[in-house]
């Protein structure tokens, strides 16, 4: 049976002194599932490679074994990056991928907006309904009726339109009816009590 290759070795070194430096600089390029090695060379996808990633003190903070997934010439700030998917890690490297995972977590806005607060009620849902009072002011009890009013508007004529100076004489018509009217008073004048009364017994 033929031996199984070991995987490439490759190591990435990164100009920071401290975890914390590398973190904040370069929080995206480190997920629960993968890493991207910034400034390594291109390599064939589906490649299994042994990494390494180093600060400038040569300390190792990320070690492990991953699978090629792709190289992008400009991965992060125009720095070309091999994308590697995590198969194994050591357990000094999965603290540092946990703890950056958190550190993103912690960054990323909410999804959800805020909930918004309810409108204001103009009304308060426990309070009586009262029917609004009418518009129209109450009748007066010194002041007649509507009824009262409208019937003595029927029944009374209307007054005669002042005539302006100059206009034209009254028909005959009504100089007759002026002076029937005329005649009917001075006779109601002549007429005395007792003739009044017998007048309304027999009418």
């Amino acid at each position: 049976m033929p031996e199984s290759v070991p995987p490439v070795a490759i190591r990435v070194a990164r100009p920071y002194a401290t975890e914390d430096e590398l973190l904040e600089n370069e929080l995206e390029t480190l997920t629960r599932t993968s890493i991207v090695l910034l400034g390594a060379p291109p390599r064939p996808q589906g490649l299994m490679l042994r990494f390494e990633v180093v600060l400038s003190t040569g300390q190792v903070v990320v070690r492990g074994e991953g699978r090629v997934v792709g190289y992008r010439p400009d991965a992060f700030f125009g720095t070309g990056g091999l994308t590697l998917r995590f198969t194994r890690l050591d357990s000094k490297s999965k603290a540092l991928v946990d703890r950056a995972a958190a550190l993103r977590d912690r960054r990323r806005p909410s999804a959800l907006p805020p909930p918004a607060e309810p409108p204001e009620q103009a009304v308060s849902a426990a309070a009586p309904f009262l029917p609004s009072p009418s518009l129209a002011p109450a009748p007066s009890p010194s002041s007649p009726s509507l009824a009262a009013v409208d019937a003595r508007s029927l029944d009374a004529p209307a007054a005669a339109p002042a005539e302006p100076p100059g206009s034209p004489a009254a028909p005959a018509h009504v100089a007759d009816r002026d002076a029937l009217l005329a005649r009917l008073r001075a006779r109601s004048k002549s007429l005395d009590e007792a003739a009044i009364k017998r007048i309304l017994q027999r009418g």
